[in-house]
């Protein structure tokens, strides 16, 4: 008996010794080193050489073709599929065991879950078409981009760590765009025999300033500087003598290197005639005309705010049926801070009125009336002001002093995060202390019912009537 067990324990010994001996030389076998070198060799044989060597499953799609020179030393299986597949411009996908070679074209179509992924992408602030063509030049050799223009929809098939390139250059140049708050006053001042060719603001201001000299004389011409307190008391002593007429204070919400423009005027239409293969068609056109502020704000990166401003005075008649327009307009570039108000001068309008008065009935005789009528003309020199204030929106997480909005949109996650276990852990102590507060009442009910017992006995012992509460 006991050479029997002896015996059944030696030859299970031996089993499991050979089973651990065939996984060990198994195990070096998966994990062993490949040495290959091939001289102008089919691609399919060096496939077919290797699957049949190392036992494993390698397929070649419809149009794998071609020679390849290769010298691989010390690789493992693995290693050597991929770089000879990347070396003949091919792609390697993996399922269940098995490599499936293909064209790079093809990948993503026969295997899910494959070499490449699919994601979309909404491109919000920018062009799509000029995103795509900037994200092309980030695809791996198995990316490509599908747009959706009317949807500014981005489809991007690539390899999961160029994805995440993707998605990081996307986030860099689809930025919210920071939108400028532009206050602007606009105000005529009327011109006396004086400062006729306009007020000299350069001894108003008091300090180094920029401006255009014009050539009636030296202190006329565009002229534009930061707004002091100077100009504010010479305008207020304008104001306190009529001199002075405001036209409009238009408030613009513009987007950063947006144009944002103000129009206080008129249209003047005309026609015009167009004639393509002897078909005549007829439109209507229109010219803005009066005062035109446009302003194009962009901010550097110390926060100031670089304004390209174009104020514009026009005045336009039709002669024959042709718009005839009378402008004056500068275009220039500053810089300010925000709330920084900027002062611009020296568009000087000229309006000249005909007028008559006479002796009425006598007047209106011929050849006569010119004795009973006088004729004269007004002529009213006025010079358009703009002040312009600039003011920055703030984003939330600039308000709250973070650097980007990816930041800021990690930690209203886990604020949010933060909250529900907050209200969960209220939740639980709520409905803890209502279930405690119910065992209470109910022992509380238990101890009165056992005292109103124990009363109901000592009363019938004692011979009493037992009333309806011991009942």
């Amino acid at each position: 008996m006991i050479i029997r067990k002896v015996l059944l324990c030696f030859f299970i010994f031996i089993f499991f010794s050979e089973v651990n001996a065939a996984s060990v030389s198994r195990s070096s076998e998966t994990s062993k080193l490949l040495s290959i070198s091939y001289q102008n060799a089919d691609i399919a044989t060096v496939f077919e050489t290797l699957s049949k060597h190392e036992k494993v499953n390698i397929l070649l799609s419809a149009g794998v073709s071609g020679e390849i020179s290769i010298n691989l030393y010390e690789m493992t299986l693995d290693d050597a599929i991929h770089i000879i597949a990347m070396t003949a411009g091919l792609a390697v996908q993996k399922t269940k065991g098995s490599y499936i070679i293909s064209q790079q074209g093809e990948v993503g179509k026969d295997v899910l879950g494959g070499l490449t992924e699919v994601r979309s992408f909404k491109v919000q602030y920018s062009d799509v078409e000029q995103v795509e063509g900037i994200l092309e030049d980030h695809l791996s050799r198995y990316g490509k981009i599908t747009t959706l223009t009317d949807r500014n929809l981005l489809i991007v098939e690539d390899k999961p760590a160029f994805l995440k390139k993707i998605q990081k250059i996307l986030f860099e140049i689809d930025k919210q765009p920071v939108q400028i708050l532009i206050e602007a006053k606009i105000l005529d001042v009327s011109l006396t025999d004086e400062d006729q060719y306009g007020i000299d603001w350069t001894k108003i201001v008091g300090e180094k300033t920029v401006g255009v000299t014009g050539l009636n004389t030296p202190t006329s011409g565009f002229f534009f500087t930061l707004f002091n307190k100077n100009i504010d008391l010479k305008l207020n002593a304008l104001a306190n003598k009529g001199r002075t007429r405001t036209l409009s204070t238009p408030k613009l919400l513009a987007l950063e290197n947006r144009k944002a423009s103000v129009i206080i005027g008129k249209q003047l239409g005309f026609r015009t005639t167009t004639t393509i293969n002897q078909v005549t068609t007829e439109s209507v056109e229109f010219i803005d005309s009066g005062i035109i502020l446009t302003v194009t704000p962009s901010i550097d990166n110390s926060g100031r705010i670089m304004l390209d401003i174009h104020p514009e005075i026009s005045d336009g008649v039709l002669e024959d049926g042709i718009p005839q327009i009378t402008t004056t307009a500068v275009t220039t570039q500053l810089l300010a801070d925000d709330g920084q108000a900027v002062f611009i001068a020296g568009l000087i309008k000229n309006t000249l009125v005909e007028a008559s008065n006479g002796v009425p009935v006598l007047s209106d005789i011929p050849y006569i009336g010119r004795a009973f009528s006088n004729d004269f003309d007004n002529r009213n020199n006025t010079e358009t002001v703009v002040i312009i204030t600039p003011h920055i929106i703030r984003t939330e997480a600039e308000r709250l002093g973070f650097s980007s909005e990816s930041d800021f949109a990690e930690v209203k996650v886990e604020a949010r995060k933060s909250t529900l276990l907050v209200k969960e852990k209220f939740s639980k102590n709520t409905k803890k202390q209502h279930a405690a507060d119910m065992g209470a009442q109910e022992n509380l009910k238990h101890d009165m019912q056992k005292v109103n017992t124990s009363a109901c006995k000592e009363r019938n012992v004692a011979g009493f009537l037992v009333d309806k509460e011991c009942n």
